[in-house]
């Protein structure tokens, strides 16, 4: 199944999420007026969350885009790990 999120976040800007699903999320990709930088960081961020049931839930999510963000000492503008998970969520409904 593929199913899309757009939402403003809480901090201001918009996120848009594609997600191919079964049980589990299989491909993302995440676009938007947000900054993220170093941008490549988002790339490494849409191949961590594949194999992530669909029903991992807010923390699991937050978790592996705080795991990628810090690994890479990425600063995240006009988003945040948590909005990001909620837009995630939200497509995965």
């Amino acid at each position: 199944m593929i199913a899309c999120s757009s939402q403003k976040v809480k901090e201001g800007k918009i996120v848009k999420v594609e997600v191919e699903f079964d049980d589990a999320i299989t491909k993302i990709k995440i676009t938007g007026d947000f900054f993220l930088h170093p941008e490549d960081v988002l790339d490494d961020i849409e191949r961590s969350l594949p194999g992530l049931k669909k029903d991992a839930g807010f923390e699991a999510l937050v978790y592996e885009i705080h795991k990628i963000v810090n690994l890479h000492d990425a600063q995240m503008i006009g988003i945040s790990p948590e909005s990001l998970a909620l837009s995630i969520q939200e497509a995965l409904k």
